[in-house]
């Protein structure tokens, strides 16, 4: 039975806390190896931490079901989207200026690089 080295053994570790009878070889290498010592008692420290987190259900707000029920169906789609692009045209104006004006500069920036002495 060839020896396992610390890496192998690390990636083993979170299943050999679940089981530590499992593998002999890990076990082995465990017992004679300080640093994987150290790492299978952290492994123990979190999962015990683990164990005592407390689960709260999450309440989904109570106009959540109505929102989701507003949402339009396929052929009210391409209105939506209209309208929803007509209510908010000075954002993405405003967004395509940047845009523009970004990849000028962008350009810019390169063209000059090129023409730069090496």
């Amino acid at each position: 039975m060839r020896e396992l080295t610390c890496a192998e053994v690390q990636e083993m570790l979170p299943a050999y806390v679940d089981e530590p009878r499992r593998d002999l070889s890990l076990r082995r290498h465990v017992a004679s190896c300080e640093s994987c010592k150290q790492e299978v008692a952290h492994y123990e420290q979190m999962s015990k931490s683990l164990e005592t987190l407390v689960l709260h259900p999450a309440e989904p707000p109570a106009d959540l079901l109505p929102a989701l029920m507003a949402i339009p169906d396929a052929d009210n789609a391409v209105a939506a989207v209209k309208t929803h692009v007509a209510r908010n045209r000075v954002a993405y104006l405003g967004g395509a200026a940047v845009l523009v004006a970004g990849a000028a500069g962008a350009a810019l920036w390169r063209s000059r690089r090129r023409l730069a002495p090496a």
